[in-house]
């Protein structure tokens, strides 16, 4: 009957993932146990864009600011880094260090920007080690369900 019950404490935390919290004093989800998800290492964040019509051809981040190693041109997008068949492109954003807080994003394509057209800031204390975005839609969520 134990045996029973700590397979079920570990199959529930295994299904619920990890929380942590900020220094903000916030809990901030990390989604470990998600399938298809990119594992960030320490000083990495990223940003999934899930586009309807399933083409990234061209589609790239301007970054700037916050904590960025290096900021990106207009003319030049932070390119994806691949493609999850659940979530869409992902994009790897390389961070100064494992403290990082914040950074601005743009999705965008040439001089057409998605997510409403607005400049997003990624901020860990709300979404944790990744963000997730949809076409059309400036919302940005700290876990897949949108």
């Amino acid at each position: 009957m134990k045996f029973r019950l700590l397979i079920a404490a570990i199959a529930a935390f295994a299904i619920v993932g990890c929380t942590t919290t900020s220094d903000e004093g916030g809990a901030v989800e990390v989604n470990t146990n998600i399938p298809g998800l990119y594992t960030p290492g320490p000083s990495e964040a990223v940003i999934y864009y899930k586009r309807i019509d399933g083409q990234y051809d061209d589609w790239g981040l301007h970054l700037w600011s916050g904590d960025i190693v290096r900021e990106t041109s207009w003319g030049s997008a932070f390119p994806l880094t691949g493609i999850s068949e659940t979530y869409g492109a992902y994009y790897v954003v390389p961070l100064k260090d494992a403290n990082w807080d914040t950074f601005n994003f743009i999705v965008h394509k040439g001089n057409t920007k998605d997510l409403g057209g607005l400049d997003h800031t990624f901020e860990r204390s709300a979404f944790g080690v990744d963000v997730f975005t949809t076409e059309g839609s400036s919302d940005l969520a700290a876990d897949p369900a949108m």
